[in-house]
C-alpha cells in the first residue's frame, strides 16, 4: 500500500477539509438536505479509504461519526450544539491522525474517548435494529424474497482503465451506495472487495431514491469512468446466493433517536422534506454519467516536486530565449529574425499553460475559515456573519502554500481587536452580528487579498499611548500620532493593544509575522482604518514567484531589476526640482514631494549627485524616487533566491541572470528605505 499512500493523504486532507466545512453549514442551515448527503458520502468514502489502507483507528473513529451524520438525514432541526461540538473534536483527531501518517507512518490516534462521546450522542438500538445497521441479512436465493415487495435497482459503475487503486475505489463506490438504500448483493463481494483489482462494481439495491441521484453520487467518486442505473427484474436469481449474508457496509439505520432537545424519548424522528421518495415508475437512468471536472479521468494528480521541476526548467528556456535575442541583434541572417519570433511565441505559450498548471484556488486557503470563526467567535461570545469572496481566484500553488498563516492571523486580529460583541454594537447603533468579508481578485499581474470587518476600527491614541508606553516613541509625541502612523506602530515587532495576553492574541507577534511572510512571497500588505466603522488589510501579491517582468536599470556599474508591478512611473532627474527638507533630498512632482533614494548610495557605492533618471516606487504602502543612472529595458526574469550571507539586511529580494550573463540583484521595495508617508 506503500505507493498509495500519497494519494490517501492527499484525499484524506480534502476530505477532513470539506466535511469541516459542510459541517458548519449544516450547523448554520440544518435543512440544507443537499449538504447532509454529502457529508454523508465524504464519511463513507473516509472510512472507506482508511480501512483499505489498513488505517483500523481512523475507520472505526468514521464509522461511529456516521451514526451522528445518519441522524441529519433522519431528522428536522440538525443536531444540538454539544453534538456539533464532538464532530469537530473528532475532525481534529482525524487530522492529527493523517498528519502522523504523513510524518511516522502511523495514525497515533486514541478513539475510544471520542467513541464513547459518539455512542452518548445515539440512544441504544434494539437487538433487530442494531442487526440491520451492521448488515446482517438473511440468505436467500433470489432478488424476490431479499426485496420482499420493494423496488429493487442494479448499479454498474466502471472505473477507469488506468484507476490507481481499484480496491479503494470499488470499496468506496459500494459505500457511496449503501448511503442510499439496503444492498442485496455486490460484486465484487465484502469479502473480496480488499484483494479486488478489476474495473466493474456492481450492486443489487432496495431503495426508494432517484435513479439519477444515486447515479450522480456514485460518479462523484474519483476514478469512476462511467455508471448505470436501472430498475431490475424482481425475480431475477443471484448469481452466487452465498455471498448475500453480508452487505458492504450498513445500510440506513431504523430511526435512530439523538439527545437533541426537540426529539422526544421514544419518538421516531421526522424524515427531511428535502428526500422525498422516488415516483412508482421512475425514469430509465441507463446513460452512463459523465464524469465531473474532479473526476479521475479528467484531472491527475501530480507531485510537487515535478512542478517545480517544470518551472525550473521552463525558467531556464526563458532565460536562453532571451540570450538568443541578444544573439540574433548582431547576426544578419536571412529569416533568423522570423523564426526567432515564432520561438518566443511559442514559448510565451508554453510558458503561460506552465504557470496554469501550478496555478490552484485559493479556495484552498479560504475554506479553513468557516471552522476558525466559528471557533473563535463562540470562544469571544460574538456573533460573525463570515463572507467569502472570489475563493476562485487563482495563485500560484507555492504563494497559496505561503497565505495561510498570515491570514489567520488577520482573521484572528479581526475577531479579536477589530469586531466588538453584540451588546457594544447595538449600543453604537450597529447589528449585534459583525461581518468579516475575506476576498480576492486579480489586478493585472497581481492578486489582491483583502480581510475587512465592520467592527470599531483602530483607536490611534490608544496605540500611540501604548507604544509610548513601551517606549517605541516619545511620550510628548502622543498627540501627533495619526492614523498612518498609528498602523505603522501595529506592524512593530513585539507590540500589541491587547490588556491581556490570551491564546487568542496579545503576544505581539502577529502583524510583524504577517508583513515578513508577505514580503519574502514579494507582496506587500496595506492596512486602513476608519474609527466606528471597520478596518481593512490589503495583501497584494504576485501570481507567480519563478518569474517576474522587471524594468533593469543601472547603478554605480552595477545592473538592478525593479519588479514592474511597483513601479508607478519614470522621470528626468532634470526636468524637476529637488529640494532640501530637514537635511533630506525631496523630489517635487506634481502630484506631491517624494523622498529620494540614490539606488548607487543605497548599496554601497558612492554617492551619485548626477543621477540622469528616478523611478517612482510604491514600497510599504508609500512612494518614493529610486534614483539611478541609465534605464536599460523590460525584461522577463528567472528569479533566484540570494544566500542568507548577501541577503539578510540588504534590502533585496533576489537574482536573477541577464542575457549577457550579468547577474541582476532583485530590489525590495518594501526594505529599501523607512519612508515617512508622502506629501
Amino acid at each position: 500500500m506503500d505507493e498509495y499512500l500519497p494519494m490517501f493523504l492527499a484525499e484524506g486532507r480534502e476530505h477532513l477539509q470539506e466535511l469541516n466545512l459542510a459541517v458548519v453549514q449544516i450547523e448554520e442551515t440544518p435543512d440544507d438536505q443537499a449538504t447532509v448527503d454529502e457529508i454523508f458520502r465524504i464519511a463513507h468514502s473516509m472510512k472507506g479509504m482508511s480501512a483499505t489502507m489498513g488505517f483500523g483507528k481512523m475507520a472505526a473513529l468514521t464509522h461511529e461519526m456516521e451514526d451522528v451524520f445518519e441522524l441529519l438525514r433522519q431528522r428536522q432541526g440538525g443536531l444540538s450544539r454539544i453534538a456539533i461540538d464532538v464532530l469537530f473534536q473528532c475532525l481534529d483527531a482525524l487530522s492529527a491522525a493523517v498528519e502522523s501518517i504523513d510524518e511516522t507512518g502511523s495514525e497515533n490516534i486514541e478513539p475510544q474517548a471520542l467513541i464513547e462521546s459518539l455512542q452518548g450522542l445515539v440512544r441504544e438500538r434494539t437487538p433487530e435494529q442494531e442487526a440491520e445497521r451492521v448488515g446482517v441479512t438473511p440468505p436467500a436465493s433470489d432478488l424476490s424474497e431479499l426485496a420482499d415487495g420493494r423496488r429493487v435497482i442494479q448499479i454498474s459503475a466502471r472505473l477507469d482503465d488506468d484507476v490507481s487503486m481499484p480496491a479503494v475505489r470499488a470499496y468506496m463506490v459500494l459505500s457511496v451506495i449503501a448511503g442510499y438504500g439496503e444492498t442485496l448483493k455486490c460484486n465484487p463481494s465484502p469479502e473480496d472487495v480488499e484483494t479486488f483489482d478489476g474495473r466493474d462494481v456492481d450492486a443489487w439495491v432496495v431503495s426508494e431514491r432517484a435513479d439519477t441521484e444515486i447515479q450522480d453520487a456514485v460518479a462523484s467518486v474519483p476514478e469512476v469512468a462511467e455508471v448505470h442505473v436501472f430498475e431490475a427484474a424482481a425475480d431475477a436469481a443471484l448469481d452466487a446466493p452465498d455471498e448475500v449474508a453480508e452487505p458492504v457496509t450498513a445500510p440506513p439505520a431504523p430511526p435512530v433517536e439523538a439527545l437533541a432537545p426537540d426529539v422526544p424519548a421514544g419518538e421516531a424522528p421526522a424524515a427531511p422534506e428535502a428526500a422525498p421518495a422516488a415516483p412508482a415508475a421512475p425514469a430509465k437512468a441507463d446513460k452512463p454519467q459523465e464524469k465531473k471536472a474532479h473526476g479521475g479521468s479528467s484531472t491527475v494528480r501530480v507531485d510537487a516536486e515535478r512542478l517545480d521541476q517544470l518551472m525550473h526548467f521552463m525558467g531556464e528556456l526563458v532565460l536562453h530565449r532571451t540570450q538568443v535575442e541578444a544573439l540574433i541583434q548582431q547576426a544578419d541572417v536571412p529569416g533568423l529574425s522570423q523564426a526567432m519570433q515564432n520561438l518566443t511565441r511559442t514559448s510565451h505559450a508554453l510558458q503561460s499553460m506552465v504557470m496554469q498548471v501550478r496555478m490552484i484556488p485559493v479556495e484552498a486557503v479560504f475554506l479553513r475559515f468557516p471552522r476558525l470563526v466559528r471557533d473563535l467567535s463562540t470562544k469571544l461570545g460574538k456573533q460573525v456573519d463570515l463572507q467569502l469572496v472570489g475563493k476562485d481566484t487563482e495563485l500560484d500553488r507555492t504563494v497559496v502554500d505561503a497565505l495561510g498563516d498570515p491570514l489567520v492571523h488577520l482573521v484572528r486580529n479581526s475577531l479579536d481587536h477589530g469586531l466588538e460583541g453584540p451588546e457594544e454594537r447595538v449600543a453604537a447603533g450597529k447589528p449585534a452580528q459583525g461581518i468579516l468579508e475575506i476576498s480576492a481578485r486579480h489586478a493585472g499581474g497581481n492578486v489582491i487579498i483583502t480581510v475587512a470587518d465592520d467592527g470599531r476600527g483602530i483607536n490611534a491614541r490608544k496605540v500611540a499611548e501604548k507604544a509610548a508606553e513601551k517606549g517605541l516613541i516619545d511620550p510628548l509625541s502622543v498627540d501627533s500620532i495619526d492614523m498612518a502612523r498609528a498602523v505603522e506602530l501595529l506592524f512593530t515587532p513585539g507590540f500589541s493593544t491587547a490588556e491581556v495576553t490570551s491564546d487568542i492574541s496579545g503576544r505581539g507577534v502577529g502583524m510583524d509575522a504577517v508583513r515578513a511572510a508577505i514580503r519574502g512571497l514579494g507582496g506587500e500588505v496595506i492596512m486602513t482604518s476608519e474609527p466606528g466603522k471597520g478596518t481593512s488589510s490589503q495583501i497584494r501579491l504576485p501570481l507567480t514567484l519563478a518569474i517576474m517582468a522587471a524594468l533593469i536599470v543601472e547603478a554605480d556599474n552595477r545592473p538592478f531589476a525593479i519588479p514592474l508591478d511597483r513601479i508607478e512611473r519614470t522621470v528626468r532627474v532634470a526636468d524637476h526640482a529637488v529640494r532640501s527638507v530637514a537635511g533630506r533630498k525631496m523630489l517635487v512632482l506634481s502630484d506631491g514631494v517624494l523622498p529620494v533614494v540614490d539606488a548607487s548610495e543605497h548599496y554601497g557605492g558612492p554617492t551619485n549627485p548626477d543621477a540622469e533618471y528616478a523611478v517612482v516606487v510604491r514600497g510599504n504602502g508609500d512612494r518614493f524616487a529610486l534614483t539611478v543612472s541609465r534605464m536599460i529595458g523590460q525584461h522577463e526574469l528567472v528569479t533566484r533566491p540570494l544566500p542568507p550571507e548577501v541577503s539578510d539586511g540588504a534590502a533585496l529580494s533576489g537574482a536573477a541572470v541577464l542575457s549577457d550573463g550579468q547577474i541582476a540583484l532583485i530590489i525590495d521595495c518594501d526594505a529599501v528605505v523607512d519612508v515617512p508617508v508622502s506629501a
